[in-house]
């Protein structure tokens, strides 16, 4: 399972197309369910709720007042989601033909304004890449960083387990916690980085998310410095849902423990003294 800093879970409104490109729609809604995308329906209204959408172009004019298309489900879908555009909302116009002399084209392009992203690109798989690393951009919180003698993260989906470990590490240890929400629009990268450069060691905690801590370990550990870091990093699982096989892959490159909830903050401690008696 592939999941890092910079995925998020989202949906897309694939709006009707105009006579022509039933094709091309049917081949682009395959692609984005294949890569995970949840598509909303036009049945739920002329733009529904949903993170962006997505308007396939053709030689019939959907934009222009009196022009054939106008009229049609496509063109209210395309000027329903314009006016949809925010912050919170991306509009993808796509034109997989590259018939930009077209008037009607260089009128759309001409209107483009913030959150509306045109493409020509005449691959269906590219421009669900394109599509993929736009909504991906994530917006800076603005998180204080500061000395801790242990930075320990873990995924909301064990926020129960992880409350417990933290408080008996914060009766010894200075700590600084991060709860990880992966499908907010936080770009943790930065944040992460900073905090794990002025901790002592990392600690990547889990109980149920075992598929989410090893890759997510590993992600860090590389974007750290990988084994040249001067703050190593400790994955540690609860052994209540956790199993020493999941931690196999990171075995040699970072610290692996798997033990009991109350014993987990004893292992923290023991690994932070030993390492930095070296």
């Amino acid at each position: 399972m592939s999941i890092n800093l910079y995925s998020r879970k989202f949906n897309v409104f694939l709006a009707d197309v105009s006579s022509g490109m039933e094709d091309m729609r049917r081949e682009l809604s395959d692609v984005l369910e294949s890569a995970g995308i949840t598509i909303k329906s036009a049945a739920d209204g002329l733009c529904p709720d949903s993170d962006c959408s997505v308007h396939i172009l053709g030689k019939t004019d959907i934009y222009t007042p009196g022009a054939e298309g106008f009229g049609s489900k496509a063109g209210l879908q395309f000027r329903a989601a314009k006016d949809k555009c925010s912050g919170n909302f991306k509009m993808f116009v796509w034109n997989p033909a590259g018939n930009s002399l077209a008037k009607y084209i260089k009128n759309i392009r001409r209107d483009i304004v913030e959150n509306i992203i045109y493409s020509d690109r005449p691959s269906p798989v590219i421009f669900v890449e394109d599509l993929i690393n736009v909504m991906n951009v994530r917006h800076a919180d603005v998180i204080r960083h500061e000395p801790s003698d242990v930075f320990f993260i873990y995924n909301e989906l064990d926020s129960d387990t992880a409350a417990d470990i933290y408080n008996m590490l914060r009766d010894f240890l200075k700590v600084k916690r991060l709860a990880l929400n992966m499908s907010s629009g936080t770009d943790y990268g930065t944040y992460i980085s900073q905090q794990l450069s002025d901790s002592k060691i990392g600690v990547v905690y889990y109980n149920y998310a075992g598929d989410w801590a090893v890759p997510f370990a590993r992600q860090i550990w590389k974007d750290s410095g990988g084994s040249s870091s001067k703050s190593p990093l400790v994955v540690a699982g609860n052994s209540q849902h956790a199993t020493s096989d999941e931690l196999v892959g990171l075995k040699g490159i970072m610290e692996c423990v798997v033990d009991g909830q109350m014993r987990i903050p004893l292992d923290i401690k023991v690994f932070l003294d030993k390492y930095y008696q070296k």
